[in-house]
Formats: structure tokens, sequence, C-alpha cells
């Protein structure tokens, strides 16, 4: 996982009143969320009455209001400046980490390491890394974090 120092948040207003808070090439707005969800930052329960957290409008990510100004990896989604000057996806670089992901199916209530949303359905809601045990949606495993910890 890439990451850079602590920065400070950069809010800029959107034309409908809202903030948007850039941290990380991260695009942070607050929500309120539809389900029971953990933070991807400090892995705590978030609730609360009204918009209790803040999502990336990019990668999904989802981390306390209090937490956010502290993340510091970079977004997998935002298009990263390369040397040449011009963007690149960071989802096409190749990286020596790569995750090795296959269909899982869970018994118990399991949430995902992304997005921080629970993991739900009949048959094999999601998918589980053979190297780390990371427990993703089929949504969210592009998305994901490409360093595997394993």
């Amino acid at each position: 996982m890439a990451e850079v120092p602590v920065q400070t948040p950069v809010v800029t207003f959107q034309p409908d009143g809202s903030k948007i808070h850039n941290v990380s090439g991260h695009k942070f707005k607050a929500v309120l969320l539809p389900q029971p969800c953990f933070c991807s930052q400090c892995h705590k329960f978030i609730y609360g009455i009204g918009k209790q957290g803040y999502q990336c409008q990019l990668c999904d990510k989802v981390v306390h209001k209090k937490c956010h100004a502290d993340v510091a990896a970079l977004c997998t989604c935002a298009p990263q400046v390369t040397s040449s000057g011009s963007p690149e996806s960071p989802l096409l670089e190749a990286q020596p980490n790569i995750h090795n992901f296959s269909a899982s199916f869970y018994t118990l209530p399991t949430f995902c390491g992304h997005c921080g949303y629970l993991l739900y359905g009949c048959v094999k809601q999601g998918v589980r890394c053979a190297g780390c045990h990371v427990n993703v949606h089929h949504r969210c495993q592009e998305k994901a974090t490409q360093n595997c910890s394993s």
C-alpha cells in the first residue's frame, strides 16, 4: 500500500452545498450509512445519528469523521501522475504482492475489509485472499489495496 505523510485535508465546496475533503487522493464526502459499517482507518464500528462517516467518492472507502484526516494510504482509484506527466491508473500497474482472491461462503456475519459494509447474501457473499485472509465484496476486489500483506 502506497503511503504518504499525513496531510491537512483540502476542503472544496460543491454546487449543491456539500463539502469534499481531499486527503491522499481520496475525495471524502459525509454520508448517511444505510447499514452497519466499520471504519477502514481505525477498524472500529461507525454509529450515530445523521451522517455518521465519510465515504471516498472514488474507491468507496468509509471512515469516521474524526479519522478522515489521518488517512495516509493513497486512493487506489485516483489517477496518479507519472514521471512522464500523464495520468495513469494505479490499478493497471503491475504490483509485486497482488491479492489472490477466491469466492468464499461465510456462515457468520463478516464485514468487508475495504468498504466496511456487511457481506450479505445466500451463497459466496464475497471473496477472500488466500495469502492475507482479507474478506471483501466482489465489487470491492478491484478497489481493494493491491499490496497483499502475506
